[in-house]
């Protein structure tokens, strides 16, 4: 894996992940926290988000196997999904996961409740953004590579734990509107690459559309 993709898996999976459009979510759930319970809810929720970028990648294609799904069609589905995700972020729709009052009352005595589900999960980290590890899996050869994949994942956590850690000036800087107009400029590089593996896909399927 060259650097040149390296940067770009994680940016993608920045994009997809899209912890800026996070940001008004995050800082409505911290609200009434104190600053050492929000620095613990980042680093539970950054943790959360690397393990499942690194399951997806490691595991992810004996998952396939056990199902007897065909990359192909995996690829075809996992581009479908992160368009219908490129969809909602060009109508700045991020809130859809949003805990109901009775569920955050819940969660508001254990941290680990709000940082795992929904900020990690499904928030952060989805089924886009894991059908996109396991896409890049299959198409990586050997150990090295598969390491420098799950690093992207770690990567991409630490950019997600940075820009939670920021969020109160980001959202200070940007406003509501500055958030929804990078969520939309993400939003084409995610609907780009969702196209770009549905094609993929049917050209595997059907190679006499390759010319």
């Amino acid at each position: 894996m060259s650097i040149n993709e390296f940067i770009g898996i994680v940016t993608f999976l920045y994009a997809v992940a899209n912890p800026i459009g996070v940001v008004p979510i995050f800082l409505g759930f911290v609200k009434k926290l104190s600053s050492e319970k929000i620095f613990k809810l980042i680093v539970i929720a950054s943790i959360s988000v690397a393990i499942l970028l690194a399951v997806s990648a490691l595991l992810g294609e004996s998952i396939l196997r056990f199902f007897n799904v065909s990359i192909d069609d995996f690829r075809i589905a996992g581009g479908m999904l992160v368009l219908f995700i490129a969809f909602n972020m060009f109508q700045a729709h991020y809130g859809g996961f949003m805990q109901t009052l009775e569920e955050r009352l819940e969660a508001e005595g254990d941290i680990s409740e709000i940082a795992v589900t929904p900020l990690a999960f499904p928030l952060l980290v989805g089924p886009a953004e894991m059908s996109i590890m396991i896409t890049y899996a299959n198409d990586l050869d050997g150990t090295y590579e598969k390491g420098m994949l799950v690093l992207t994942g770690l990567v991409t956590a630490a950019l997600v734990a940075f820009t939670l850690r920021m969020a109160v000036p980001i959202n200070i800087a940007l406003g509501k509107t500055g958030i929804n107009v990078i969520t939309r400029v993400m939003a084409l590089i995610v609907a780009s690459i969702g196209i770009s593996f549905i094609m993929a896909g049917i050209k595997n399927h059907l190679p006499g559309l390759a010319g």
